[in-house]
């Protein structure tokens, strides 16, 4: 398959990047990245039923 349009090789420069890991983000899209914020969120959210576990797999 030719890469005519380097479209491969932009796939391949994104799943080459590393960078840090994170799995969990809030309702603003930013990263929960220690236990202390997951437990602030988790108290300020206790009655609510607005939490949300949404499971995604990405392959490059």
């Amino acid at each position: 398959m030719r890469d005519e349009d380097l479209a491969r090789h932009a796939f391949h420069q994104v799943g080459a990047y590393e960078g840090p890991s994170v799995s969990m983000y809030d309702q603003h899209a930013q990263g929960i990245r220690h236990r202390g914020q997951l437990d602030r969120i988790l108290e300020e959210n206790q009655d609510s039923q607005a939490l949300w576990i949404v499971p995604a797999d990405v392959h490059f």
